[in-house]
């Protein structure tokens, strides 16, 4: 089992593409204010992203998240699609410790206020991959509380590790836009 010390929050060093996007639209999106809205998202600007993209509700002020949307990309890394289900019953299936970890990072986003880049190893989350970089932005529709994060993750793999074949849901603009939606 790997610790927490395989994990860094913002680590120095340039940003993988993907998630430079994010960080950059994240900004964009706010304006002047903190953080963006789920309104201020809108999925036709990024529509060859939104297969690495996901949306999570935050649940008790962060001690559990719901993921709304999980691109199709992500769902790879899930025993099934996650969409709809609590982060603590989605991951549930990798043990305790990849739920608390997962949790944890997510819980930074909302705490901070603002993106945070993690990156680690990937045996840290339960997964074959040698690494694990991720973006997880908090947005607002009160400009208080956090409600939701808009978040990418990409895992560096090692070539002995196979990746095993997932069917996978793949969400579209008009489902990005429900989600971003739905709950108001």
């Amino acid at each position: 089992m790997m610790g927490d010390s395989d994990v860094q929050f913002d680590p120095e060093g340039e940003e993988p593409e993907l998630l430079a996007f994010l960080r950059d639209y994240w900004q964009d999106r706010r304006g002047e204010r903190e953080m963006p809205a789920r309104r201020d998202i809108a999925p036709s600007t990024m529509k060859s992203r939104l297969p690495h993209i996901l949306l999570a509700d935050v649940v008790e002020e962060g001690r559990d998240f719901r993921y709304r949307l999980v691109g199709g990309e992500l769902q790879r890394y899930f025993r099934g699609n996650p969409t709809g289900k609590l982060m603590s019953e989605a991951l549930s299936p990798f043990g305790p410790a990849t739920v608390r970890q997962t949790i944890e990072s997510y819980a930074q986003a909302v705490t901070r206020r603002a993106p945070v880049r993690i990156s680690g190893a990937g045996a840290a989350y339960s997964q074959n991959a040698k690494r694990l970089d991720a973006l997880l932005a908090p947005l607002s529709d009160d400009g208080l509380r956090v409600n939701m994060i808009l978040g990418t993750f990409l895992f560096e793999w090692d070539i002995r590790a196979a990746r095993t074949h997932v069917v996978t849901a793949e969400p579209d603009e008009a489902s990005m836009a429900h989600a971003l939606a739905a709950g108001k």
